[in-house]
């Protein structure tokens, strides 16, 4: 059996040139593999949160719990278990569901994903963006505000319950055209058929992929893939002609008839017929031999903008409804939208979206800005904003923050609004707007410091409100400590940009060497606290800083708490007596939970 990194460039290379794969489950059956999906999942919050079995998770992971699911997948007695079904709000005031795997589960569905990404992400369509490496919001916004140069028409897409409504019959079919393995599509089939348990009531699944299953968004992907090529093989090329429109009979007729005034020399007459014709398109908008259709998707968000009549925009929305139709997915009418792209907005991955117009805005002689595409911040997401920290108008104190550090509240500001800034970071008013939500925030922190310490407002502001070298004040918190830096939390130290080529910072590379490490030690077998090389497995904890909030104050923490933050780590690897006396008590007193 080849190593995991050499089958996984061998079956990425099949992918790229579009053939078959075989013999798939058989490879699953790699350790290596199994190392490589814990390595990139064990430090994720959800990763001591309990499915439907509450013992298996991530905490006491060890090499014979994977040992033993490749024994069950190689018997083919490998069996899936329920989901824990929860319900996550949404802003409408609606719940969507989200189903909690156990962590066997979870694990095999890494290696899934990984074996499957590897095949199908060269075949993937350019204008998919979710869920795929190196890929996001922005690079999806960015296809728009690059290539979309002169749109008429935003057809919006939206698919009712599309995660929730994918034919399982369909999906495997897909797969099974490219990847000969009828062991996989079980295997599968097992995955997708598992059901849930909502308040402890078994139910089936009989369509969909599970939000919140490691694998769905990739398999979602793979099924909205035939949208895309549906799209780009048969709408894009059908709609699509011209190498450039023809010019306006009415712009030339304007320009002769400034020639004729300029002859003339009624400078009066042609002074009034430049303005006019300063208005006028210079292409001709009824062109019938000029037609565009550009196309961008993010997950089962999708957005289409097109260059002709707005009859032929209304077809477009018809063939693709009928085509989503043809797989099982049903089109929303009222949400499915035909927008004028110079006279309305279209809205797609939390932003507005437009084409500017502008004639008096020209350079070089040219109307500059005319049809260029805008992204900007929606004003009901100011609105929601800058809501969500006042009453009746004004800003008011967080009563769930008052019992932490200065620092960590500054943090917790600071981490909220930057993370808006940064998805924002696109529009070009994302100043003006942001700006205004930036106050409300910053006056909310000031009013949480004072209510913590019982002082005026004004008395934080002497405190914490400093001058920073980029010219800007900000609200800055230092925690120092001995013989290190001091530890600083700042709010509002960064200026607010429009920066349309915003980059997707990928992290992977900066933690592989941290998630190699712990495949290393876990490897090693040694016990980290007695160095026993018996039964040796892995203790988690969620946060090294609920760690250190725990036994804060205390002269003496337990020898296992004492090295996990000496060596900044949410992993110990222990012997299970050492383990179990961790989670008995015996080296903290108070059991773990």
């Amino acid at each position: 059996m080849p190593s995991a990194q050499a089958y996984l460039e061998i079956i990425r290379s099949r992918g790229a040139r579009k053939l078959e794969l075989r013999r798939v489950y058989r490879n699953l059956q790699n350790r290596e593999l199994f190392l490589r999906a814990y390595a990139k999942l064990y430090a994720n919050e959800g990763a001591l949160t309990p499915g439907t079995d509450p013992e298996d998770t991530v905490d006491g992971m060890s090499l014979p719990r994977i040992d033993s699911i490749l024994s069950s997948l190689e018997a083919g007695t490998y069996q899936w278990k329920p989901v824990r079904r929860v319900d996550i709000p949404k802003r409408n005031g609606q719940k969507r569901p989200l189903g909690v795997p156990s962590w066997s589960d979870k694990l095999l569905q890494e290696v899934i994903r990984m074996v499957l990404s590897a095949y199908y992400e060269p075949q993937f369509s350019d204008a998919s963006h979710g869920f795929r490496p190196g890929r996001g919001c922005h690079t999806a916004l960015q296809s728009i505000l690059f290539k979309w140069k002169g749109t008429k028409w935003f057809i919006e897409g939206d698919i009712k319950g599309c995660f929730d409504n994918i034919d399982h019959g369909k999906l495997l079919e897909i797969i099974g055209r490219s990847i000969r393995d009828e062991q996989l599509l079980k295997l599968l089939r097992g995955m997708l058929e598992a059901g849930y348990l909502e308040d402890w009531t078994y139910q089936r699944t009989y369509s969909g992929t599970p939000q919140g299953g490691i694998v769905s968004p990739l398999l979602a992907n793979i099924f909205l893939n035939e949208l895309d090529t549906f799209i780009e093989q048969e709408l894009i090329p059908q709609y699509t002609r011209g190498e450039r429109r023809k010019v306006n009979p009415e712009y030339r007729r304007l320009t002769g008839a400034m020639a004729e005034a300029e002859s003339r020399g009624d400078l009066e007459r042609r002074k009034a017929l430049e303005q006019e014709r300063g208005v006028t398109p210079y292409g001709d908008p009824e062109d019938p031999e000029f037609r565009r259709l550009k196309y961008v998707r993010y997950a089962d968000d999708f957005l289409l903008g097109f260059v002709g009549p707005r009859a032929e925009a209304e077809e477009i929305k018809r063939r693709i409804g009928a085509f989503l139709q043809s797989i099982g997915l049903t089109m929303s009418e009222e949400k499915t939208l035909i927008t004028g792209a110079t006279t309305g907005r279209a809205r797609f991955l939390g932003y507005d979206v437009y084409m500017a117009k502008g004639d008096s805005r020209k350079y070089d002689g040219r109307r500059s800005i005319n049809g260029q595409p805008v992204l900007s911040v929606p004003q009901d997401v100011v609105r929601r904003r800058t809501e969500r920290y006042t009453r009746r108008g004004q800003s008011y104190h967080r009563t769930e923050l008052l019992n932490n550090s200065d620092y960590d509240i500054v943090m917790a500001y600071n981490l909220e609004f930057q993370g808006l800034v940064n998805y924002y970071t696109m529009a070009h008013d994302v100043a003006a707007k942001l700006y205004r939500v930036k106050r409300v925030y910053q006056q909310s922190l000031v009013k949480t410091l004072a209510t913590k310490h019982k002082r005026k407002v004004p008395w934080v502001y002497r405190q914490h409100y400093r001058k920073q070298s980029s010219g800007i004040k900000a609200i800055v918190v230092e925690v120092p400590r001995e013989g290190q830096a001091p530890l600083v939390a700042k709010f509002g130290a960064k200026p607010i940009r429009f920066d349309k080529r915003a980059i997707i910072e990928d992290e992977e590379p900066r933690l592989l060497t941290h998630r190699n490490e712990m495949v290393r030690r876990l490897l090693a077998e040694r016990c980290e606290l007695c160095g026993s090389t018996e039964d040796v497995q892995v203790h988690h904890v969620r946060s090294l800083k609920d760690l250190q909030r725990r036994y804060e104050g205390q002269t003496e923490p337990p020898h296992w708490v004492v090295t996990m933050i000496d060596l900044r780590r949410k992993t110990l690897v222990v012997c299970a007596q050492c383990h179990q006396e961790i989670h008995a008590g015996r080296y903290d007193g108070p059991k773990l939970r």
